[in-house]
């Protein structure tokens, strides 16, 4: 029991670490490109959608505060990516994902 345990607990720390914080986007990157390059890792899209939104975090207000802070051990904060990147960015996600 305790080898499927840390096998478990393995697995856990290498699909987090597939997500960077450490990210910095090209100068010329666009949002496609940064959803492409830094969250497809770990939001794989489904059905043409890169994500499924719940009504709270349906709002690129929401979606920034996200990117720029993370959640728990699950989503990263991606510190640099400010500004009218950080805003582009989640406009494309708000404009290609389904809600809840």
């Amino acid at each position: 029991m305790k080898k499927f345990w840390l096998l478990g607990m393995v697995g856990a720390l290498v699909l987090i670490s597939g997500c960077s914080d450490k990210y910095t986007p090209s100068t010329n990157a666009t949002p496609e490109s940064i959803f492409k390059e830094a969250c497809v890792k770990c939001h794989s899209p489904v059905n043409g959608k890169v994500m499924a939104l719940s009504p709270e975090m349906a709002n690129t207000a929401a979606i920034i505060e996200r990117i720029k802070n993370g959640k728990g051990f699950g989503m990263p904060a991606f510190p640099n990516l400010t500004g009218g990147t950080a805003e582009g960015l989640a406009q494309y996600i708000l404009d290609n994902s389904a809600t809840k």
